[in-house]
């Protein structure tokens, strides 16, 4: 039997937007507004014909992630040389529904886009902030543990900007203002500057309102606007164009549960991934999981066993944002 010997991907370029809060500096701005943005600056940073195809990729927070994987086999297979995998989200400009048809005595009742299509489990039509208590309760966490894990997250991001550690992935976005209004530049993320630690713990349950709730808007991800986008080479480009790649793309895996058990599969991801790749788990001194809710981000740390101190060094969702098509590929 006939082996392909797959090729090697490498990332050369990542960039992103500040994250903007819900119905803020970004709102003007539409997902592919955000995207064209991101996308053009990828390409000025390390070019692509108007004639390359494309692909369209809907599956919420992941849909980021999975378009760098699916770039990645594309260049693996030796179908493409070069890549752009780019996520983009405005939350802000997502619209209520109107049912079609006759409009009944009474009036009409509108659906609102974000909650019915990014924040429900569409299986058994329940908040994702439920199917995140479900997990809370499992694994014996606290309220207490979730608020402290949220407060760190944000504190770990206001670090990070004031140490620089963005400054090279983001790119100022100019937002259009009405009548002919100067433009207001965003260059920084807005979520994390909201933080008022003294309050968090007052903060009432968002989704389970019986006493036993323990997820709050501060120890869950916010609403937001924001794109990303990473530029794949194959490694034949990468030598004759003497690239500088930021990443090496090695492995990748995937996971899956009952969508009530969503909070748990990434570590399962991540057992699959060590083994395709023969990576030790005690070799890795930096790990990223996507920060829906904090508890998330404990779940993850409970079972893979890791030092707290080594995820999400510089914040996650929580405490940035969490455009919802964006938010994987954002942290690299």
């Amino acid at each position: 039997m006939n082996t392909i010997q797959l090729k090697e991907v490498y990332i050369v370029s990542a960039v992103r937007t500040p994250i903007a809060s819900f119905r803020s500096t970004l709102t003007p701005l539409s997902a592919v507004d955000l995207g064209v943005v991101v996308t053009k600056e990828a390409i000025a940073r390390s070019c692509i014909p108007k004639s390359a195809q494309c692909l369209t990729i809907n599956k919420v927070c992941s849909s980021s992630m999975k378009a760098i994987m699916l770039g990645a086999q594309q260049i693996q297979l030796g179908q493409r040389q070069v890549v752009m995998a780019t996520g983009t989200e405005s939350m802000s400009n997502v619209p209520f529904y109107i049912p079609r048809g006759e409009i009944p005595y009474g009036g009409i009742q509108l659906t609102d886009g974000v909650q019915k299509d990014g924040l429900t489990d569409s299986l058994e039509n329940e908040a994702m902030g439920l199917c995140a208590e479900k997990t809370v309760k499992e694994y014996g966490f606290t309220r207490e543990q979730l608020d402290t894990y949220a407060i760190e997250s944000y504190q770990r991001a206001d670090r990070a900007w004031q140490e620089g550690l963005f400054n090279a992935e983001v790119v100022a976005v100019s937002v259009p203002q009405k009548r002919g209004a100067q433009s207001v530049v965003l260059s920084r993320d807005e979520e994390f500057k909201r933080l008022i630690a003294s309050k968090v713990p007052a903060l009432k349950p968002v989704f389970q309102k019986d006493g036993t709730g323990t997820i709050t808007a501060a120890n869950a991800s916010s609403i937001n606007d924001g794109a990303s986008a990473c530029l794949l080479v194959g490694e034949d480009l990468v030598k004759s164009k003497n690239l500088k790649p930021i990443a090496k793309i090695i492995a990748y895996a995937e996971a899956g549960l009952d969508p009530v058990d969503f909070t748990k599969a990434p570590s399962l991801a991540v057992h699959e991934l060590l083994k395709k790749s023969g990576v030790r788990k005690d070799s890795i001194k930096q790990w990223e999981i996507n920060e829906a809710f904090a508890v998330t981000a404990l779940a993850f740390i409970e079972e893979l066993q890791l030092d707290p101190k080594q995820v999400n060094v510089k914040g996650g969702a929580v405490a940035l944002g969490h455009p919802l098509g964006s938010v994987v590929s954002l942290f690299f």
